[in-house]
């Protein structure tokens, strides 16, 4: 790959539906939800040729996510608690220090993603430089690889607002790679959720 893509996977909130620290949910096997997502990464940046992802905790810093992320640099974010923005604006700033040609932001719950999909997506964004992300249940979303212009942009998100708002904008202004993945739809968000993840897996 001819980018210096960034990885950051989002980890840092508190899980309140989930009721206790879902990205430690074991969803295949023993592995946990955010090892198994990690797994799928490593495969994507080994692939792709770009740096390991970033892990951004917050809210759950336990020994047993410490030892998760051992083998992956981390970002704390002290203000998890100001919604899912405050987590999207410090990737950005990483990416910043970083000199990033782009930044794919991936969310550690979205369990049924595969190393394909996120490959496809950088593909995309190689293939013509523009901001690129998926597209499931009638729009668009994460995970995204937003271009150096748009991480600018990512800066003046707040509150619990995510990454939508910006593609949706681009969407509009046709400079947007839209990737149909029905797979992102797939997230744990509940205890249910995981039930269901683990009655149909197979």
């Amino acid at each position: 790959m001819t980018a210096n893509i960034v990885t950051v996977i989002l980890a840092a909130g508190a899980s309140s539906r989930f009721n206790s620290a879902k990205i430690v949910a074991k969803v295949q096997g023993e592995q946990s939800l955010l090892a198994h997502s990690l797994q799928t990464l490593d495969v994507v940046t080994q692939t792709a040729g770009i740096a390991p992802a970033v892990v951004m905790l917050g809210a759950h810093q336990t020994d047993e996510v410490l030892a998760i992320t051992a083998n992956h640099q981390r970002i704390i974010n002290h203000d998890w608690h100001l919604g899912l923005s405050s987590s999207v604006k410090l990737a950005g700033q990483y990416a910043q220090t970083q000199q990033a040609d782009a930044l794919l932001v991936v969310l550690a719950d979205q369990v049924a993603l595969q190393s394909s999909n996120y490959l496809q997506l950088i593909q995309a964004y190689i293939h013509n430089k523009l901001t690129s992300c998926a597209f499931y249940l009638h729009s668009v979303g994460v995970p995204a690889i937003f271009s150096a212009e748009d991480i600018k942009i990512l800066m003046s998100l707040d509150g619990d607002n995510g990454a939508k708002s910006i593609l949706k904008q681009n969407d509009k202004n046709n400079s947007l790679n839209i990737i149909v993945m029905e797979q992102a739809q797939f997230d744990i968000d509940t205890p249910a959720d995981l039930v269901r993840w683990l009655d149909n897996k197979d």
